[in-house]
């Protein structure tokens, strides 16, 4: 089973309130009964109803923050979404894995715009703004559930997911990588050639010219 809130995560527990599948991120232990944060949030509501006669454990005002204790600046995501490579911020976040994870690919697609010929060049020309857009909008949708109190993991599960369910779309993404490496290991093959070519001339056209002046002697009788 996996969990609600991460699913590629497996479920261990289960919320006491509404009986949702939760990993050992999401669940709060109170008393020994176990909540997801937003039941927990509920409950401790003023104004929420009272517990059913016979539950063993109440839950207390507010025992722990659920918050998440701390809250992104959207103006400082703004500077280091806008006037940074993607990935920076990620990183401005705290979620190192995945900001490395993006600035990695950020610097590929420019790497493949510097060696790819027609058309793969203008093909990655045109996935560079949308995938720094990308990068974008989820920084800002992860700052929005950070600052609700949600648990936000430092993993790429959800990148490897997607390509795990678009299996086309990874084989095209693969193909096109193949594609722009073979181009650049024959651009270098070319070149090496080109320049070897010289010096390879001139070498045979020296040791043509030491065996004109000095012939094989006739052979011992």
């Amino acid at each position: 089973m996996q969990c609600r809130t991460h699913p590629t995560t497996s479920a261990y527990n289960t919320c006491n309130q509404c009986g949702d599948w939760l990993c050992e991120e999401c669940t709060v232990d109170v008393q020994g009964r176990l909540f997801c944060r937003g039941c927990l949030l509920k409950m401790a509501a003023p104004g929420a109803p009272p517990q059913p006669v016979g539950v063993p454990y109440s839950v207390p005002p507010l025992p722990m923050p659920v918050r998440g204790g701390r809250h992104v600046s959207g103006g400082l995501l703004f500077l280091f979404s806008f006037f940074f490579p993607p990935g920076v911020n990620y990183m401005f976040m705290g979620l190192i894995k995945r900001g490395l994870a993006a600035l990695v690919g950020f610097f590929l697609i420019i790497y493949f715009i510097g060696v790819s010929n027609m058309p793969l060049t203008l093909l990655f020309g045109l996935a560079l703004p949308v995938y720094i857009l990308t990068c974008i909008f989820d920084g800002f949708n992860i700052r929005r559930r950070i600052n609700a109190g949600e648990s936000v993991g430092d993993n790429i599960d959800g990148v490897i997911l997607f390509l795990k369910r678009n299996r086309l779309v990874t084989g095209v993404l693969l193909a096109i990588i193949g594609f722009s490496v073979l181009g650049t290991i024959m651009g270098i093959l070319v070149n090496v050639i080109r320049w070897l070519m010289p010096l390879i001339i001139i070498g045979l056209g020296l040791y043509l010219l030491v065996r004109h002046k000095n012939p094989p002697g006739p052979p011992n009788a």
